[in-house]
C-alpha cells in the first residue's frame, strides 16, 4: 500500500510539471501552433508533430474549430483532430487544446475564424456547452492532451449583449440603490433601471454611464470566462485551464481586462506577444524591454501560479499584423531568452504551419514556404537544446524579483479610456501606461526590471520582514479605500513614490481637491496649483540634486507635514515624508515617467539609483553606468543563478553587469567578454543576447 501511494504522488507530481512521457523532465518548454484546417492530410499533420519532436519542441498548440466539427446541424466530425492526436500520442507532442465557445459555425451565423469573445445570451450558452462537451468528452482521455485554453485572446470592449444588459441592470441597481441616485450621476432621466440602455448615447459632459458600463464590463468578461472553466469542468477536472489575453501593453480598460481576477479559475496564465500587431507604443529598439514588460505583467497577474507565453510571432506578416515585420534568428533568440529570463514555464509560437488562405495566409510560420524550417525554427530548437543541455538549472530555477513594483490603475486607465485627447501623450488614453513604462524602462538601466501589479492585487497591508518599495505612476483615478491601503503600506515601514497626477481625480472624475484630497493624508501635502509647462521640460530638485525631464504638468504643492525637496519658480514642486516606523513617501506631482519616455529614461534612473538606494542595493545583480539597450534578467536556484543579457538596441552596447564577488559566470549562449571579481563585460551587437550560469 506505501509504495502504491508513492507511486500515485509521483504520477501526479509528473502532470503537474506538464512533463512529456519519455523524456527527461525540463522547464520551459518551446513549442509552436500547429494549425489545423480541412484539405490537410494525415500525412501532413504527422509531419508537423514530427516536425516538432525533432526540433525539441514537445509542445503544440491546436484550435478545435467548432465549424470543422459541427459543419451542419447535429452533424460531427472528428476526422480532422482524430489525426492529430494520433500524431501526437506517436511523437509524445503535448497538446494545448483552444475551445472556439464563440466561434459558431455558418449555419448559425458565424464564419471559421478563431473567435475569442464571451458567450452572451443564454440561448448561446446551451449552443457552446454542447460544443464544450462534445470536445472535451472526446479527448479528455488522450495521453496527448496537456491544458484546456478556455478562450483565444479574451479581451474586448463592451459590446451590449443580451446578457449583459440583464445583468448590467442588476448590478446597478446594487451600485446606486435607488434611480435617484443613478440619474444624479448620469445627469438622465430613468424612472426605473429596467429603462436603462448602455446603447445610448450620453451628454459629452458627463462619462460616468460609459465608466460604470466598462466596469461593470470588467466584472462581466470574467464572469463569462468562469462560465467556460465551469462547463470544461463539468466533463474533465484533471487537466489544467488556461487563456492568452493579448494586446497588453495599451490601455486594458478598452479590452475589459481584469486579469487578477480570472487567477480565481485559471491553473496558468498566458500572453500573446506579436510585435507586428501589439507594440504600437513602441520604437524597434524597444522591442525586447516590450516582452520584458508583457511576461512581469502577466506574472505578476497570475502568481504564484505559472505564466506563459502563449503566442510568440514566428514569423513575417504580409497584410495581417498593424505593422509589416519579420523577426530575425537574434530577435527570436532575445524574445525567447528574455521571456525565459522572465521566468515564462512555456513559449509556444505563433505558428509552425501557415494557412493555406484569407487573411493570414502563407504568414506568420516557423517553416518556409516548402515546409522546411526556417532560420527561425532553427534558433529556437538550438535554445531548446540549451535548456535541455541545462535542464538541473532551468527546471528548478525561478525569476529573481525586485523588491520595487510599479502599480497599474484600472481605475484610471477607464477614466483615461473617456477623458482622453490625443493631442499630447499626457492627456492620451494611454498617459498613466507611459507613465508606468517610463518607470520601467528607468529601472530596467539600473538591474532586474520592477515588479508589475494592479493595485487592487498588491498586497499593501501585510507587514514583511523586508521593506518594499511601491511607485504609483500617474494614477489619477483613485478611491478613498485605496488612500487607505496607501496609509497602511507606508506606515509598516515602505517606502512609496507618487507621480504625476495621482489622486486627483475620483474613479467618476470628480476633483478630489474639493472633496478634502484624502491623498494628502499620505504624502503630507495637497495639490496648491497644476501649472502647464509644455510639451517636453525639465525639473529640478534639491535633494538629491537632479534635473530630468518631465511632460506638460508641474503642480505646486502646499506643504504640511513633508520636507521640501524641490522647487520651480518660487514654489514648492516635490517633496518627502517619512513616518515613526521609517516610512517614506516621495511626492513628485508631475509626470516624470512620461518625460522619460519620451525624452531620455537615464536622468530618472540616475535619480532612482539614489531615491531608491536601499531597495536596489538589496538586488544581487545590477547594472553599472550608462546601459542604453541592455536589459538584465535573473534566475535563481538554491546554489545558482542565470543571467539573461540583451541589446534590444540598433547599435552596439556594452553592458558591465555587477555581481556577488564569490560568483564566476560561464556563458551557455553568447560570451562573456570580460570579468572581474565584482563585474563582468558583455559586448553586445544590436539584437544580441548572452545567457550565463554562475555559481
Amino acid at each position: 500500500m506505501k509504495y502504491a501511494k508513492l507511486l500515485l504522488f509521483l504520477v501526479f507530481a509528473a502532470l503537474l510539471r506538464f512533463d512529456c512521457p519519455g523524456q527527461t523532465p525540463t522547464k520551459p518548454l518551446l513549442g509552436a501552433q500547429i494549425w489545423i484546417e480541412p484539405g490537410q492530410t494525415p500525412a501532413q499533420i504527422d509531419g508537423w508533430f514530427q516536425e516538432l519532436a525533432k526540433q525539441q519542441m514537445p509542445v503544440a498548440r491546436v484550435f478545435i474549430m467548432w465549424p470543422y466539427i459541427e459543419p451542419a446541424r447535429d452533424q460531427w466530425d472528428f476526422t480532422l483532430y482524430d489525426e492529430t492526436f494520433r500524431s501526437a500520442e506517436k511523437y509524445k507532442v503535448k497538446i494545448v487544446a483552444t475551445l472556439t465557445p464563440t466561434g459558431i459555425p455558418p449555419f448559425m451565423g458565424g464564419s471559421d475564424v478563431q473567435n475569442g469573445g464571451i458567450v452572451g445570451s443564454e440561448d448561446a450558452r446551451k449552443e457552446s456547452a454542447q460544443y464544450i462537451a462534445k470536445v472535451v468528452e472526446r479527448y479528455k482521455g488522450s495521453p496527448a492532451l496537456d491544458t484546456w485554453l478556455l478562450a483565444n485572446e479574451p479581451g474586448e470592449a463592451p459590446k451590449p449583449q443580451a446578457l449583459a444588459i440583464t445583468k448590467y441592470r442588476i448590478w446597478l441597481e446594487k451600485q446606486y440603490g435607488t434611480v435617484a441616485a443613478l440619474n444624479r450621476s448620469w445627469t438622465t432621466g430613468y424612472k426605473s433601471f429596467a429603462e436603462v440602455d448602455p446603447a445610448l448615447k450620453q451628454s459629452s459632459w458627463n462619462a460616468n454611464s460609459a465608466i460604470d458600463w466598462d466596469s461593470f464590463w470588467r466584472e462581466y468578461q470574467t464572469a463569462g470566462l468562469q462560465w467556460i472553466a465551469d462547463e470544461v469542468h463539468q466533463h474533465d477536472k484533471a487537466h489544467p485551464l488556461h487563456v492568452n489575453p493579448h494586446a497588453l501593453i495599451s490601455n486594458l480598460a478598452g479590452l475589459s481586462d481584469d486579469l487578477p481576477a480570472w487567477r480565481a479559475f485559471l491553473d496558468t496564465m498566458g500572453c500573446s506577444i506579436h510585435p507586428a500587431w501589439h507594440f504600437g507604443l513602441l520604437s524597434k529598439d524597444r522591442y525586447a524591454l516590450g516582452v520584458s514588460y508583457i511576461n512581469d505583467l502577466v506574472a505578476g497577474s497570475i502568481e504564484p501560479k505559472p505564466h506563459w507565453v502563449t503566442e510568440l510571432q514566428g514569423g513575417n506578416n504580409i497584410y495581417s499584423g498593424a505593422v509589416p515585420m519579420e523577426p530575425t534568428a537574434d530577435e527570436t533568440a532575445q524574445w525567447v531568452w528574455t521571456s525565459i529570463g522572465a521566468g515564462a514555464d512555456r513559449v509556444i509560437f505563433w505558428l509552425l504551419n501557415a494557412r493555406r488562405s484569407g487573411v493570414e495566409a502563407a504568414e506568420w510560420s516557423m517553416l518556409d514556404l516548402n515546409q522546411k524550417p526556417s532560420v527561425r525554427l532553427e534558433t529556437s530548437a538550438a535554445i531548446a537544446t540549451t535548456i535541455n543541455e541545462h535542464q538541473e538549472f532551468f527546471s528548478s530555477s525561478t525569476r529573481v524579483e525586485s523588491p520595487i513594483t510599479v502599480i497599474l490603475s484600472l481605475e484610471t486607465m477607464t477614466l483615461e479610456e473617456h477623458y482622453a485627447d490625443p493631442d499630447y501623450p499626457g492627456r492620451g488614453k494611454n498617459a498613466h501606461i507611459l507613465e508606468a513604462l517610463g518607470f520601467y524602462e528607468a529601472l530596467s538601466r539600473i538591474g532586474p526590471p520592477p515588479n508589475l501589479k494592479f493595485f487592487h492585487d498588491f498586497d499593501w497591508r501585510t507587514k514583511t520582514a523586508q521593506t518594499r518599495t511601491a511607485i504609483l505612476p500617474d494614477a489619477r483615478a483613485i478611491t478613498r479605500e485605496q488612500v487607505d491601503d496607501l496609509k497602511a503600506f507606508v506606515a509598516n515601514g515602505n517606502t512609496l513614490l507618487i507621480s504625476g497626477l495621482t489622486g486627483f481625480y475620483d474613479p467618476h472624475a470628480a476633483a478630489w481637491s474639493f472633496m478634502g484630497f484624502p491623498l494628502g493624508e499620505v504624502t503630507g501635502g495637497s495639490l496648491k496649483e497644476v501649472h502647464f509647462v509644455g510639451d517636453r521640460f525639465s525639473i529640478s530638485l534639491d535633494t538629491p540634486e537632479v534635473t530630468m525631464p518631465s511632460h506638460l504638468w508641474a503642480s505646486s504643492i502646499e506643504n504640511v507635514s513633508a520636507q521640501p525637496e524641490g522647487h520651480r519658480n518660487g514654489e514648492l514642486i516635490a517633496t518627502e515624508r517619512t513616518t515613526v516606523n521609517g516610512g517614506k513617501v516621495i511626492w513628485i506631482p508631475s509626470p516624470i515617467g512620461l518625460g522619460a519616455w519620451l525624452t531620455d529614461s537615464e536622468p530618472l534612473a540616475g535619480y532612482l539609483r539614489t531615491a531608491l538606494a536601499p531597495a536596489i542595493a538589496s538586488e544581487p545583480f545590477t547594472l553599472k553606468g550608462e546601459t542604453t539597450g541592455c536589459l538584465l534578467r535573473v534566475l535563481k536556484t538554491a546554489h545558482e543563478y542565470g543571467t539573461v543579457v540583451t541589446n534590444g538596441s540598433s547599435h552596439a552596447a556594452s553592458c558591465a553587469v555587477e555581481h556577488p564577488a564569490h560568483l564566476k559566470a560561464s556563458a551557455i549562449w553568447g560570451k562573456i567578454d570580460a570579468q572581474t571579481d565584482t563585474d563582468a563585460l558583455f559586448h553586445l551587437e544590436p539584437g544580441a543576447t548572452t545567457v550565463a550560469l554562475w555559481k
